[in-house]
């Protein structure tokens, strides 16, 4: 069985083209019960859930895992270096796939961070109204914040009982929620950022596939300021596939064989 961490949509894309090409049973994993809807399809099990490496471990075990292909999101560093780690003491071949960053333009008013926590202080030295387009994980650094406190924040989270839960929980009002499921249009980010006034557009550099092309350039246009916050380096002790042509080849290539061996 071919073990699919799934945190994307080309993620749960590539799982469909596996099994319907190699035409083996396929496990998707995915932490969330809207994920694992997304991820129905003949031939594929899904489990919902996290799992350290301990489980991972289990699960490769337990279901006879012979390849693990991680196609978590780009910003998941602690899942891909513990993904790493279960496939190299359970002996199987580890298969990285990443979508591609998107190139950044030169643009005075482009700010690279590292992380959450320096992409809100920043937003507070640059503008009242700030607009978050990095979903609802990394909610709570921002909603507490210090720099951010009496600033206009707008976030835009999937549209679930779950995450409008954790928007309440953390405190942060329904009028600066915007629960819609991406990717979005240039045309609907433009009409967004320029509907709430927003000063700061803050995002990831997630790829095409999670829109960052169209988010960037809506931004630019209005004149607002784009804090990026860059992905987190991940070193990978194996392949790495930014598209589904590559995977196959290097399927071909490297991890056909090595499976036929074992």
């Amino acid at each position: 069985m071919i073990w699919v961490i799934a945190g994307t949509l080309d993620g749960r894309t590539l799982a469909v083209r596996i099994q319907e090409t190699i035409q083996e049973n396929v496990l998707v994993s995915v932490v969330s019960t809207y994920g694992a809807k997304l991820s129905q399809h003949e031939g594929i099990e899904v489990y919902t859930g996290r799992l350290d490496k301990e489980a991972m471990c289990q699960m490769i075990k337990d279901k006879q895992i012979d390849v693990l292909v991680d196609a978590s999101h780009p910003y998941a560093a602690i899942v891909t270096a513990t993904a790493q780690e279960a496939a190299k003491e359970m002996h199987i071949p580890f298969v990285r796939f990443e979508r591609q960053e998107v190139p950044l333009p030169n643009y005075d008013k482009l700010h690279h961070v590292a992380n959450e926590a320096e992409a809100a202080q920043l937003a507070g030295s640059l503008g009242e109204r700030i607009y978050l387009t990095t979903g609802s994980k990394t909610m709570k650094v921002f909603a507490q914040a210090p720099a951010l406190q009496d600033k206009s924040v707008w976030t835009r989270v999937l549209p679930t009982a779950e995450v409008l839960g954790i928007m309440e929980e953390l405190g942060v009002s329904p009028k600066f929620i915007v629960a819609m499921q991406g990717p979005f249009s240039y045309d609907m980010n433009k009409v967004m950022f320029a509907d709430t006034k927003a000063d700061v557009v803050i995002m990831k550099n997630s790829g095409l596939v999670g829109g960052a092309d169209t988010k960037l350039q809506a931004a630019i246009d209005l004149g607002v300021h784009v804090i990026v916050i860059d992905r987190p380096a991940i070193a990978i002790d194996g392949p790495i596939a930014n598209s589904i042509e590559e995977f196959f080849d290097i399927w071909e290539e490297q991890i056909d064989g090595l499976r036929k061996k074992s």
